[in-house]
């Protein structure tokens, strides 16, 4: 018997708040450059393996694991083995849920970042959970009657599940009073720095996104990623870099200026640093995995 075709993402989406992606070796899109959006976004892997950079945090994800990313996360994705396979599921929580009601505190604390649930899930260690965001991908592959309704509930089930078992942490417990309003806009801070790591960006500006001093802003940032300020954008414009030697045709010096770096040697020190092989060295491992996309670049 002929097996039937899936039905295609945006047909199966297109009058539904969310959307829903597969990514193999055969998509135009497997490797997913840095981007950020408004809406919350789960990510679950079929087969293989998965990088995810979220922000500050890089996570290795293996088959079944799940990320559950916050609205406004700038990331990316890199698939580590050719015949890797991860889907993505797409949604905005203000689409899905009326905030200004009551019961929806907890969604609405979620959705404005007060609260914050943990991105990563491993499906050796928290089984339960894989699961039922595993629920969520293979309801929104049906085309029944109500589907869109059954991925709905599930969701509100996901978050439930977080909250109940405490995969999350509320900043004002937390933290210091007067960084608490900055913690909520942290966001701010890796949007900018995303918007503008192609050119100079001083202390100064990274600070004025969140409206703090630059003396205050070093121990928020800090205290936010465990990386100071500047070692946090070089390490941004390595990863960025790392993605398009592999998706892109330019030579590594062309990778290094569309990366904010003028300094071709600089580039390739901290390239080392960061990923401990130079830029050649990891662009040749890595397209034995991915091949090279005939591109001028990808953004």
């Amino acid at each position: 018997m002929r097996q039937r075709t899936p039905i295609p993402t945006k047909n199966r989406t297109e009058n539904l708040p969310f959307e829903y992606y597969h990514l193999s070796k055969d998509s135009a899109n497997f490797v997913v450059p840095f981007h950020y959006h408004s809406c919350q976004q789960l990510f679950r892997v079929i087969k293989g393996e998965v990088t995810i950079y979220a922000n500050a945090n890089t996570i290795n994800m293996k088959q079944g694991d799940c990320v559950v990313l916050g609205a406004n996360t700038v990331h990316a994705c890199q698939p580590k083995t050719e015949d890797t396979e991860y889907e993505a599921f797409t949604f905005n929580l203000r689409d899905l849920f009326d905030l200004s009601k009551p019961h929806f505190e907890v969604i609405k604390m979620i959705d404005t970042h007060q609260l914050e649930v943990k991105m990563f899930y491993s499906e050796k260690e928290e089984p339960e959970i894989t699961a039922i965001i595993g629920d969520v991908f293979e309801m929104i592959k049906n085309n029944k009657l109500g589907s869109g309704i059954f991925v709905m509930g599930k969701i509100f089930d996901v978050f439930a599940l977080l909250i109940d078992q405490k995969k999350y942490h509320i900043y004002e417990n937390e933290v210091a009073t007067r960084f608490y309003k900055h913690f909520l806009k942290s966001n701010f801070v890796f949007k900018f720095i995303y918007e503008n790591y192609v050119n100079e960006i001083t202390l100064e500006e990274m600070a004025s996104s969140v409206e703090l001093s630059e003396k205050y802003f070093c121990k928020f940032f800090k205290e936010l990623t465990d990386l100071r300020p500047m070692e946090y954008l070089n390490k941004f414009r390595i990863d960025v870099a790392s993605l398009r030697l592999i998706t892109c045709s330019k030579s590594v010096n062309e990778v290094a200026q569309t990366c904010g770096f003028k300094d071709p040697c600089y580039f390739t020190k901290l390239f080392r640093r960061f990923k401990g092989k130079s830029p050649r060295e990891y662009r040749e491992e890595n397209l034995a995995i991915l091949k090279l996309r005939q591109t001028s670049d990808i953004e």
